[in-house]
Formats: C-alpha cells, structure tokens, sequence
C-alpha cells in the first residue's frame, strides 16, 4: 500500500514537471520571437533614416512589407494600421554654426535642419509584434 502511494505521488509529482518545463519553453519561445520582432522593427527604422533628405515628399514615402529572413519583416507605420502608413515630417529649426564641410566656415545664418517621426513595426512568428517610433533629423543643409 505504501508502495502504491508512493508511486502515485511520484506520478503526479512528474506530470507537474513536465507541464512547467512546457510551460518555460513555451515562454522562451515568445520571448525570442518578440525579440525578433523587436530587430525587425530596427530595421525598419533604419529604412526610414536612410530615405530621409530635403525632399519631404520622398523621404515621408511609406515602405511596404519587407522580408528579413524566414518569418521576420517590417513595414513602415504602427501596427494597428491595416497596411504601410507614410513617414510624417514634423518642421524645421535653424542654427547658426559651423559645417562639417571643408573649408566652409561659419554660417552665421544658420543651417536647417529637417526633422521626420518614423514609426516602423516588425512581425515574426505566431503574430509576434513590435512597434517602434524615432525621430529623426536630416541636416545641416546650409540656409
């Protein structure tokens, strides 16, 4: 009888390790892909930091779904948004200083700088999500 009871218990002890160790690696899969979601999405922003220049209707064109590897991609705009949304252009500010170009100077007039919001969103596997947003500028572009 003691034996029996013993055996059961060990059982039941068992079936519980073995549903938490599910448990974990259930949890660890998410995590990975949410983290590759989370790169997706970088790389998203990055898209959009290299569109950016003086043409405000180039650099706020919306990029579409782009594959990164097997199951990963990105598109510009949150992801609450059916498909790819436009970059937004928030204004321009002036200062006045010196360029990084050779020979050029002060500019006592200043140089503009553009400034963009980039909201980019990356997916991976079992509709893994993540969005980002960054704002970024593009300049000095001389007055």
């Amino acid at each position: 009888m003691v034996v029996l009871f013993a055996v059961v218990v060990l059982s039941i002890l068992g079936a519980a390790l073995l549903d938490m160790s599910q448990t974990e690696s259930t949890h660890a899969y998410r995590d990975l892909w949410s983290e590759g979601a989370f790169w997706a999405a970088d790389a998203g922003i990055q898209t959009g930091i290299d569109q950016l220049s003086i043409n405000t209707t180039t650099s706020t064109q919306a990029f579409g779904v782009t594959t990164l590897a097997v199951n990963y991609t990105f598109r510009s705009g949150p992801r609450g948004a059916a498909g790819p949304q436009p970059l937004q252009f928030v204004n321009t500010r002036t200062e006045a200083g010196y360029s990084i170009g050779s020979g050029t100077g002060y500019n006592p007039s200043g140089y503009i700088f553009y400034a963009y919001q980039i909201t980019a969103t990356g997916t991976g596997p079992r509709n893994a999500q993540r969005e980002l947003d960054a704002q970024a500028e593009f300049g000095p572009v001389a007055n």
